[in-house]
């Protein structure tokens, strides 16, 4: 049996906007996603932080606050600081710490024996460290983050 031109024009008008795969024939139809220009976007509840950070060869002190909530520039009193040694040449054995004792920052800031003792016992900050960490609460009460 002979196809025709015309017959041969109407099996592919029949199948140009069809698929076969695996024997079985599908209708094509384009990609279509959303962009993110039709998405809703999601509620979300947000916390504001601020953070102030002293690093050296061989230590990183980070201090973060939090912003309270609806405020314009209100932070909560508590400060947080997050402590790096680095004094090991791997970088995967570098200590972290996270420390938030407002009391003890503030012993430590005053000279309170108790916190410098405590200090020492719970760090091993080098004297220079210990110097530095001290410079750096005095910093933090001199803008106002530790009270």
């Amino acid at each position: 049996m002979k196809t025709t031109r015309e017959e041969v024009a109407r099996q592919q008008k029949k199948t140009e906007n069809r698929i076969e795969i695996n024997g079985v024939w599908y209708v094509r139809e384009d990609a279509t996603t959303e962009t993110i220009y039709h998405l809703e976007a999601e509620e979300m509840e947000l916390i504001f932080s601020e953070e102030c950070s002293y690093e050296t060869d061989k230590y990183c002190f980070v201090a973060s606050r939090i912003r309270i909530d609806g405020s314009s520039g209100e932070f909560y009193p508590d400060i947080t600081i997050e402590f790096t040694d680095k004094r090991n040449d791997d970088r995967d054995k570098w200590k972290e710490e996270h420390w938030d004792n407002n009391n003890w920052f503030k012993g430590i800031f005053e000279g309170n024996p108790k916190s410098i003792a405590s200090l020492d016992e719970e760090t091993e900050l080098c004297p220079q460290g210990k110097r530095q960490f001290k410079g750096f609460l005095n910093r933090l009460v001199e803008e106002g983050w530790l009270v």
